[in-house]
């Protein structure tokens, strides 16, 4: 059922009455598009339980949103924002004033997170426009 490409109508009454009108292409089709619903939207993972005796297969439909999962801890994202802070200060010390590019390169971060970075550390000046900005440390 899960799979799909089987035309297995668990509710006969309810294929009859779909057919009178005209919808329904007994693809197989039905369920796996539930799931494919469910996930683009976001939504907790329909859930298939099966019975016997009476032979029932129920499929439970929550219009929950999946909790996001974080990636890294809030903890561990401030400690690597530290330390990506102190090899900035280093590059800065052994190459003076220098673009973000190379900056970006040198900690393997994007540009734009290098940039919002450098916007955050206090001890970091930069001059020039947007295409040609040069950053250094303020005691140089």
């Amino acid at each position: 059922m899960r799979l799909g490409g089987i035309s297995d109508p668990r509710n006969k009454i309810l294929l009859k009455m779909f057919n009178m009108v005209d919808v329904g292409e007994r693809a197989g089709s039905g369920v796996p598009n539930i799931f494919n619903i469910w996930e683009d939207e976001g939504w907790v993972e329909p859930m298939i339980e099966e019975q016997f005796n009476p032979d029932r297969t129920i499929l439970t439909l929550e219009f929950k949103k999946k909790q996001a999962k974080k990636k890294t801890s809030d903890k561990k994202q401030a400690k690597k924002t530290i330390e990506n802070m102190e090899k900035i200060r280093k590059y800065l010390r052994e190459h003076g004033e220098s673009k973000t590019n190379d900056i970006a390169d040198y900690i393997e971060l994007s540009p734009a997170r290098t940039r919002a970075m450098l916007a955050e550390m206090g001890d970091v000046k930069s001059r020039g426009g947007n295409s040609n900005r040069r950053y250094m440390l303020k005691s140089d």
